[in-house]
Parts: structure tokens; C-alpha cells; sequence
């Protein structure tokens, strides 16, 4: 039997995140069953991954996302919607319980088709929702490395790695990648992020990318 996620997890305030999470993920996809989830936390809850990951992100182009329905659907569960800003390309929001803030962006521009995938909740249970699919939530992750070089990005590209199909002209981008890969500006930062296994280096990584796509 699994262990649900709130016992794997660390640290408390990491479970009260992803608490708060569960409750906005359920309250969007009541209010837009179409939406598609991507970013780190897509990965970590719907793909297997071990990095805790604050934000919600998601694709949603096409429908008309009000402030209104998320506040009073938020007020509803007890939550707050402290934050909220809404261009023609994005939605940007800050959701608190009174233990955590999480937060939320929504790209209204981009039209993206989403996989069903299982969402593991912080208490075991498991809900259904769309996903961007690994594949390009890989070439995602590839891409913000080399754009911001942070550690997590790097790591969920050596996750995705293992699980996504990758067809020859993503290889060819990695492979590309690994030529003159950069450092990451924050490599220490995670082991504070990582809550099982082992935590790699950046030299491990590259090794195991170069192992798979040399």
C-alpha cells in the first residue's frame, strides 16, 4: 500500500501547501473542466515526481475565466482570493487558507490539448484531470533551464526523461542542449525540494541525460 503524500512529505508547511492545492485544483476544474495543467507541480502530482512544487499553471484559451466565479467558489471552501490580475494573454492569482498562499497562472493565449491523468491528493486519494503530455512538458522544462537555469528545471527534465516518448527531433534539442550546457545559478537549493530518494548533482544528471541521448 502507498503511502499518501501528506506522510512523504518533509516538512509541515509543504503539506499545508499541498493541501490548499488540492482545494484550488478541484475548484478550477469544476469551473473550467477543460483546462489543461502543466508546470512543476503537473509534474509532481500527475507524472511521479519527488520535487515539491508551489505554483498552479495552467492553459485555458478560449473561455472567459471571471474573477467573480473563482472568488465566490473559492469563498465558498473557506479560502481567499488575495491577488488577482488579468491581462488579454494571462491571469495571474494568489489563493490563501489560513495555513498557506499558493499561486495561480493561467495562459488564456495558448490552445493546448490535454491528457487524462490521475492526480495523487496530499491524502492518498486520486482525482482526474487534463495534463499538457510529458513530451511537452519535457521540451517546457528544457526550455525554461536554458532560459532561467534553475536547479528544478533540470531535474524535471531528467524525470520527464525517463517516461516521455521522446521522438527524434526532441532528442535532437537535448542532444543539442548537452553540448554546452549551462550551470544552474542554485544547484544547492534542491535538497530542500526534493523529498525522496536520493538528490542528485548537476554532474549526475548531465551523465544520466548523456547516458540516455548521446
Amino acid at each position: 500500500m502507498e503511502i499518501p503524500l501528506q506522510n512523504r512529505l518533509k516538512k509541515k508547511a509543504h503539506v499545508e501547501l499541498a493541501s490548499l492545492q488540492d482545494e484550488a485544483v478541484e475548484i478550477i476544474y469544476s469551473l473550467f473542466p477543460k483546462i489543461v495543467f502543466h508546470g512543476g507541480t503537473c509534474i509532481w502530482r500527475c507524472y511521479g515526481g519527488n520535487r515539491f512544487s508551489e505554483d498552479l499553471d495552467f492553459y485555458l484559451a478560449g473561455e472567459n475565466f471571471e474573477e467573480g466565479s473563482l472568488r465566490q467558489a473559492l469563498e465558498g471552501r473557506g479560502l481567499s482570493l488575495v491577488k488577482f490580475k488579468k491581462t488579454a494573454n494571462l491571469i495571474f492569482a494568489k489563493i490563501s487558507s489560513p495555513e498557506a498562499q499558493i499561486r495561480l497562472e493561467i495562459n488564456l493565449s495558448t490552445k493546448k490539448e490535454g491528457l487524462l491523468r490521475p492526480y495523487e491528493k496530499a491524502g492518498g486519494a486520486v482525482m482526474e484531470v487534463l495534463c499538457l503530455p510529458a513530451e511537452e512538458l519535457l521540451m517546457e522544462k528544457l526550455s525554461a533551464y536554458e532560459n532561467r537555469r534553475l536547479v528544478r528545471d533540470l531535474y524535471d527534465v531528467c524525470h520527464l526523461s525517463r517516461i516521455a516518448n521522446v521522438h527524434e527531433k526532441e532528442a535532437g534539442k537535448i542532444k543539442k542542449f548537452l553540448q554546452n550546457p549551462p550551470k544552474p545559478i542554485d544547484e544547492k537549493n534542491l535538497k530542500a525540494i526534493v523529498y525522496m530518494g536520493a538528490v542528485p548533482t548537476y554532474e549526475q544528471m548531465l551523465e544520466m541525460l548523456r547516458g540516455r541521448f548521446a
